[in-house]
């Protein structure tokens, strides 16, 4: 058996990099390559028992006295073990420190860059760019969720492409679902509403989806809502004060529904009626592939790769102040639009296709 240690940083549900991880884990054949987990207790709600109950073990040292040194002693142990053929690594962080230990125990190497950014602030892509400068040593594969992705980490040297593995087949559009959320938050038929799924923070924008909807709410007489599905880290808190104080100020108290972490998250994107992505980067966005596979209409930032736009109804725009009256424009337009029938079918044939995902992961470990 191939075992493999992952390095994600963080085993959270709320991590869009993680759900990539654990969709590969679930439809791998875990009789011939295993995944096991060292990664940082950020004290939130994890995968860790569904990854033990697949055979994996998970190590996590807490993130209040994460250091160096610790990682070091960690990943020292379980390297010497022998037991691993693979150290995968997948966040830029402290963790990269693993990647000298892991070339010296004679262990291959795999980079994965998840992102088109090294952060959302200056010093932080500092930081991560010096993070990332041992890989150009020692990594023996290198990998990307996009080929944005792709050349803003590796800077022009080679890698392999593998688009973000999406249990699509869970976000086909249904009724019933559809009913039950909308009844559960109190949002009657006639009433638009519109969606964005992803952790609160600079980075996935809501900031712009709330100017939007306000413009949205003064110019349209259909009754529209914007419901935010996510939470926010204890660094995010700031991010998502900003947010309630802009609300209070357009007076949009009634039209912004946060929902927090939701754990049948499926269901939600059927009570949807329009999906907006505003992001200010993104490598692959799962969640814009999950409201695909819901055939819903998607509004994107032009920032997210065009390989998204698989079932032809993603409409890409810039973020600038000026393009809020773009935004507003082609979300009047689309805001009834039929969803996409065939989007299963376009998503199947498409490069995120399960199988093919797999059989590139599992090429990844040399399968």
């Amino acid at each position: 058996m191939i075992r493999v240690l992952q390095l994600p940083d963080s085993t959270e549900k709320r991590n869009g990099r993680m759900s990539v991880i654990m969709n590969v884990y679930r439809k791998i054949d875990r009789s011939k390559i295993q995944f096991d987990f060292a990664c940082t207790d950020y004290g939130f709600e994890n995968y860790q028992d569904e990854i033990r109950k697949m055979g994996g073990k998970v190590y996590m040292l807490p993130k209040k006295d994460l250091s160096f040194s610790k990682i070091k002693k960690l990943i020292t142990n379980l390297l010497a073990s022998g037991q691993y053929s693979y150290l995968h690594y997948h966040a830029l962080s402290k963790w990269g420190c693993a990647l000298s230990i892991a070339h010296k125990a004679g262990v291959k190497i795999i980079v994965h860059s998840h992102a088109t950014k090294m952060s959302d602030t200056v010093l932080k892509s500092i930081r991560n760019r010096v993070f990332s400068l041992p890989l150009f040593l020692y990594a023996d594969k290198k990998a990307a969720v996009s080929l944005e992705a792709g050349e803003k980490l590796f800077l022009g040297t080679e890698f392999e492409y593998i688009p973000n593995m999406i249990d699509y087949k869970s976000f086909v559009f249904d009724p019933l679902s559809r009913d039950r959320i909308r009844n559960l938050y109190n949002i009657d038929p006639e009433t638009v509403l519109v969606g964005c799924v992803g952790r609160i923070s600079k980075q996935k924008n809501q900031k712009y989806a709330i100017e939007v909807l306000n413009r949205l709410v003064r110019d349209s007489t259909k009754r529209i809502k914007l419901m935010i599905v996510g939470d926010a880290e204890e660094k995010d808190r700031t991010t998502l004060n900003n947010l309630y104080s802009l609300i209070k100020m357009y007076r949009l108290n009634k039209n912004v529904i946060f929902t927090g972490m939701v754990d049948n998250i499926a269901d939600y994107y059927s009570a949807f009626d329009l999906f907006w992505l505003p992001s200010l980067y993104e490598g692959m966005p799962t969640a814009g592939v999950e409201a695909e596979a819901n055939g819903l209409n998607l509004i994107v930032s032009n920032t997210v790769s065009r390989d998204l736009n698989v079932t032809g109804n993603i409409k890409f725009l810039p973020i600038k102040e000026k393009n809020i009256s773009s935004w507003e424009c082609m979300s009047l337009e689309n805001l009834r639009s039929h969803r996409c029938k065939n989007a299963l079918a376009l998503i199947e044939n498409s490069e995120f296709n399960t199988k093919k995902i797999v059989s590139l992961w599992k090429k990844l470990y040399g399968v």
